[in-house]
């Protein structure tokens, strides 16, 4: 919660008369997500510039405006011009947090940082109420947005941080201050953007930089990276994986009906399995993780188990899903770099179905000049399912590598990654081929980055088996 002259102070305006009684709950740069009583912060993006949505940000109910010029057709009284709103919002968040006698967890990594926050969240929840940042908005909007949204009742608060070049992530910390960090692992995720793995884990390392001395850093005991991440942090650090070697061992068993994960969790004398329907690949590797983050908090391992028992997955990231004739879809539209790529074909040959293995492989976005040996890397990871489709303007760099590891049954649907329109035409043509080639039985991996548009392939998929159910 925060008001009107909160706002004015973050912009270094004069504040208002009767500010401090106009208060609002949260704040947001998408007027399409403006709610009765919150703030609408409008900033210049990509595609579009928010001071052309003011009006409509008022007309669903916004209390206030912070902009950096304002509309002369709504109310000047509640708009607060900054000559930078975006480092004014920040402030504004600075502000909020440091009143905050919340715990605050930051969450990054190359992979899985929005599936273990939201297990962190699940984890933390059943010890007290927990702020949690929404979808993955992660980055120079997002993390202000989330912070927005603490109140006075919030006794931990789960914070996602991304970055795409190194001083991101230290930057906001700066203002969210964590307690304590968990970087789920270093891979080629945006490689082409940091131009090298040592300053992928460079950026990420700053989450551990940031901490207190008494902070705890979570680490990915069987990431290669990370010793040299150990050596980051200054206060103590608890490992979670799949080896020996971790201090929060986990191992995951595939279920079948329905289908989802069982994830068996270890730590000391505590034991305990947890299922995940629904779900399958790496949410092991994030439920320890975020059971790591707990105990390190002080939160009791049962009831940390029994938080994680409540996990919802975020939509399309490993989502498994029955389908006609003991079928399954693996959906992990979202988004994709080639260690998740591995790990979703890992995971495609490992479910048992009585039909084939069937992969729908896109593109994978910023990797820049890595893109042809990443995307022929995936091509390689594919040996040992039955079919493949690979899309978009990397694909056929896909199939080479898939044909040089022996598999025959390779289609491509090239596509113009640079036109909307081109991979809109493309999509259809995948969802037109897994029409006439996905039968009852059959395993499906629809996998991409987000802006292959891939989520409406899977839904495609998800509504012809409603229609053969029905």
């Amino acid at each position: 919660m925060f008001t009107l002259a909160d706002v004015a102070l973050a912009a270094k305006r004069p504040v208002p008369h009767g500010a401090d009684d106009l208060a609002m709950t949260a704040a947001h740069f998408d007027s399409r997500r403006i709610q009765p009583g919150m703030l609408f912060v409008a900033l210049p993006g990509a595609r579009v510039d928010g001071h052309e949505f003011i009006g409509d940000a008022f007309a669903r109910g916004a209390a206030a405006v912070l902009c950096a010029r304002p509309d002369p057709d709504q109310p000047m009284s509640r708009q607060v011009v900054a000559a930078e709103p975006q480092a004014a919002f920040e402030r504004l968040a600075g502000a909020l947090r440091a009143l905050s006698s919340a715990t605050f967890v930051g969450v990054t990594g190359s992979n899985g940082k929005t599936t273990t926050k939201e297990a962190l969240a699940a984890a933390l929840s059943a010890a007290g109420p927990t702020l949690a940042t929404e979808r993955s908005e992660n980055a120079e909007v997002g993390v202000p947005a989330t912070l927005s949204r603490l109140t006075p009742a919030h006794r931990y608060a789960v914070v996602e941080i991304g970055a795409q070049v190194v001083g991101e992530i230290a930057h906001y910390c700066s203002y969210a201050k964590p307690d304590a960090g968990v970087i789920t692992s270093i891979a080629g995720a945006h490689l082409g953007l940091f131009g090298s793995m040592e300053a992928i884990a460079t950026a990420k390392g700053e989450l551990f930089e940031a901490l207190p001395e008494h902070g705890p850093a979570i680490v990915n005991a069987d990431d290669p990276w990370s010793e040299a991440l150990r050596r980051r942090a200054p206060g103590p650090v608890v490992s979670f994986g799949r080896s020996d070697a971790a201090d929060v061992q986990v191992v995951s068993e595939l279920l079948a009906d329905p289908p989802g994960t069982r994830v068996h969790i270890e730590a000391d004398s505590f034991s305990d399995s947890v299922d995940v329907p629904g779900t399958a690949g790496a949410v092991d590797l994030a439920f320890g993780a975020a059971f790591a983050a707990a105990r390190a908090l002080g939160v009791n391992p049962a009831t940390a188990c029994h938080g994680l028992r409540a996990f919802q997955p975020a939509p399309h990231r490993m989502r498994l899903e029955a389908l006609p004739g003991g079928g399954l879809l693996l959906d992990d539209t979202y988004n994709a770099n080639a260690a998740s790529m591995a790990v979703a074909l890992d995971t495609l040959r490992a479910v048992s179905v009585p039909g084939r293995r069937i992969a729908v492989l896109g593109d994978m976005f910023e990797l820049g000049a890595y893109g042809p040996a990443a995307h022929e890397q995936v091509g390689r990871d594919a040996a040992g399912i039955d079919r493949l489709l690979c899309v978009g303007a990397l694909a056929a760099h896909i199939a080479s590598g898939a044909r040089a590891a022996g598999l025959e049954a390779v289609d491509v649907i090239p596509a113009d990654t640079e036109s909307s329109a081109s991979i809109a035409a493309a999509v259809d043509a995948a969802a037109a081929w897994l029409h006439g080639e996905l039968a009852a039985g059959d395993a499906v991996l629809l996998k991409a980055s987000n802006g292959m548009g891939f989520a409406r392939l899977a839904d495609a998929v998800t509504e012809a088996a409603q229609r053969s159910a029905g």
